[in-house]
């Protein structure tokens, strides 16, 4: 778990710096995205010294935090009926309330994801508009996706030969066999 202090700047200054970590991972692999592929997870995360489910967890959460919930949260506030109070609430009950996502994506090697996904968190307060919003989520979202881009390409997809789809007729021949033995 990582502590973080209150981010007590406007949204302008937290989107500055969310596109400046957006620009520092664009097209150059980052050092923590390189940890992780290499299995050196800081927060010990991980059961049975592995880092395979790290992966997994990575894989898992990082798309549903940025393409899904994400894009649903900027699709809501184009809704005329939602105000801008009710859809900050709904943003930190979904990414930071009852489980903050973003420090748990940092227990599992993005060291940065809790500081900046907490900064997010707490400027939404100094919103004035649904447009504003829309800036700064977007760009949130653009970093999450862009995050989760960087550890789809690492996740070792090659070990689902592992896995093959069985039709139900092998499944019941195997039960056959094993009725049998």
């Amino acid at each position: 778990m990582s502590a973080i202090t209150r981010f007590t700047g406007d949204w302008r200054e937290a989107k500055a710096i969310i596109e400046k970590e957006i620009d520092r991972v664009w097209f150059d692999e980052p050092e923590e995205i390189q940890k992780i592929r290499w299995g050196v997870i800081d927060s010990g995360a991980g059961s049975g010294e592995q880092s395979f489910s790290v992966l997994v967890h990575l894989e898992a959460y990082m798309m549903l935090v940025g393409a899904d919930v994400m894009y649903r949260l900027l699709k809501i506030s184009r809704y005329e009926d939602t105000e801008l109070a009710t859809l900050n609430r709904m943003t930190r009950e979904f990414l930071t309330g009852t489980f903050n996502v973003f420090e748990f994506m940092t227990d599992l090697g993005l060291t940065n994801m809790h500081q900046i996904g907490q900064m997010y968190s707490d400027t939404l307060d100094t919103l004035k508009t649904k447009d504003e919003y829309v800036e700064l989520t977007g760009a949130m979202m653009t970093y999450v996706i862009r995050m989760h881009r960087w550890i789809h390409f690492i996740f070792p997809w090659n070990l689902g030969v592992a896995f093959p789809h069985r039709k139900p007729s092998e499944v019941l021949a195997f039960s056959k066999v094993v009725a049998a033995a």
